[in-house]
């Protein structure tokens, strides 16, 4: 009878596992954390999770549109994740399988590039970046993604094998919907990569990119948003160079209003400075394949500078390459041997770990001090209802940007409905409204509709919603169409007369 034997993770394996866990941190330690678009792809992810359940009446006003967005994994993992954890803790279970997986899949492209693993604890100090304080949720959760799959393309073409052809062509793709944007960037990888040098390979190199070749050729003809970035990428406007340079650190790590953050980049740059220095004199073991790899970092910083802010209906177009750029650096950087080696991993792990729990401060004095009790004025309006979000107060004290904007859809995440401001009517969204049954004035919102609630007429509202939800000053319903159902810290709901 064979002998079961156990097998234990390796020493390295349970630190980086560790390293994650105190990396997701900032996903899961308030209930609230302050990220801009975050109630949006909560209230999708509940919508795609729940769409024909009745308790929240999804299907009378919406259809899914999941066949013409090109970040549906984000959803489709979290609705099966749904399945086990509930919603709600699977979309925190989705933020830390980015802000953990990161330095875990950098990892696996240091190995593939022959470099020392412990660079990817550069990573730590920088998952917490702009673009997920903006709640990009779908991009960043990506990033991971793509470097798996760099990894993938680079021990493909170093030494071809079926599994490892089979395992680029799957992870390839599945970082095509997961985002197209670290898809770009690891387009752009895998083409430096390539041998175009010796033609007699050229055909075993492409076959594993094969069929996420045919998907963006599918997204470009027949999807909606694929046909519209197409067409508006050759239009887009570049900002001023001095106006972009000045802002490729308010586009990437500038988060906080106090200079935590600043200090902590700060001292990044200092450890990654001071461990190329002790490496000088070791021998690097980098595989020849992570030669032109450094193609891919001046690529992020080139279309930074060259492409404008706008693609179609994606915003913030050129500002989403300063974080990858810099995350796709970490490779380039040396780790001593050594002694030398243990005093800079220590000092990056301490950087590392001290931003983290700088992220989880700020973040813990938002909840207790600006969120409010948005708890409280859900529980107060009945489910299945249409609510009008009108946020005077967007801003916070703590972080930059505008954490509030969404938060009526905090009401759709947990009580279904219809919530406004919604991107249901853009043609990325996963989901989309009726013919029909959009919101007055009976089609797409005015641009910037939720960030100028003091220009929405009475007409747009009542007798359309059954209540508004309101955070500052600046609603005074006209008398016979609202009153004041209930009133808590920060947040009014009005229930329709």
């Amino acid at each position: 009878m064979p002998r079961l034997t156990l097998r234990f993770p390796k020493p390295a394996t349970v630190f980086y596992l560790a390293v994650a866990v105190l990396a997701s941190a900032p996903a899961w330690i308030v209930r609230h954390p302050p990220l801009q678009d975050l109630p949006f792809h909560l209230a999708t992810l509940r919508v795609i999770h729940d769409y024909g359940n009745p308790d929240f009446g999804f299907t009378e006003d919406f259809y899914l549109n999941i066949t013409h967005t090109s970040y549906v994994l984000y959803y489709l993992v979290g609705s099966v994740l749904s399945y086990v954890l509930g919603v709600y803790y699977a979309h925190i279970g989705m933020m830390c399988l980015y802000l953990g997986g990161t330095p875990l899949a950098l990892r696996e492209l240091l190995r593939a590039f022959g470099k020392d693993e412990r660079l990817s604890l550069f990573a730590v100090p920088l998952v917490v970046n702009v673009m997920f304080i903006y709640g990009l949720l779908p991009y960043v959760f990506g990033i991971p993604i793509m470097f798996l799959a760099m990894a993938a393309g680079a021990r493909y073409l170093d030494k071809p094998t079926r599994n490892r052809g089979i395992w680029l062509g799957v992870v390839s793709v599945a970082l095509f919907f997961a985002h197209v944007f670290p898809f770009g960037v690891f387009g752009i990888a895998y083409a430096v990569m390539f041998p175009w040098s010796r033609p007699k390979e050229w055909v075993r190199a492409a076959v594993p990119v094969a069929p996420v070749l045919a998907c963006v050729v599918w997204w470009v003809k027949f999807s909606d948003s694929g046909k519209a970035s197409a067409g508006d990428l050759g239009g887009a406007q570049a900002l001023p160079l001095d106006q972009a340079f000045s802002q490729f650190f308010a586009w990437s790590t500038d988060i906080f209003t106090d200079q935590s953050d600043e200090l902590y980049v700060v001292l990044l740059a200092l450890v990654a400075l001071v461990s190329l220095g002790l490496a000088q004199g070791d021998r690097d073991g980098s595989r020849r394949i992570s030669r032109p790899y450094v193609l891919v970092v001046a690529a992020c910083v080139i279309l930074y500078f060259k492409l404008g802010d706008h693609l179609g209906d994606v915003w913030l177009f050129a500002q989403r390459f300063p974080v990858p750029a810099l995350l796709c650096a970490i490779p380039l950087l040396r780790m001593p041997t050594g002694m030398r080696g243990v005093f800079a991993t220590i000092a990056i792990l301490g950087v590392g770990i001290g931003s983290i729990v700088n992220t989880c401060q700020h973040f813990i004095k938002f909840e207790r001090e600006e969120v409010g009790d948005i708890d409280g004025a859900i529980d107060a309006m009945d489910p299945k209802k249409k609510v009008c979000g009108l946020i005077f107060d967007k801003g916070s004290s703590i972080v930059h940007h505008v954490p509030f904007l969404h938060y009526v859809s905090y009401y759709q995440a947990e009580k279904g409905g219809v919530a406004m401001f919604t991107y249901a009517s853009f043609p990325h969204w996963p989901f989309r409204f009726r013919e029909g049954h959009f919101p007055p004035p009976g089609k797409p919102a005015r641009l910037r509709w939720e960030w100028t609630p003091e220009q929405t007429p009475i007409s747009e509202i009542y007798p359309y919603y059954d209540y508004v939800l309101v955070r500052g000053q600046g609603f005074n319903a006209p008398p016979g169409t609202y009153h004041v159902k209930w009133h808590g810290d920060r947040w009014t709901v009005w229930a329709k007369n």
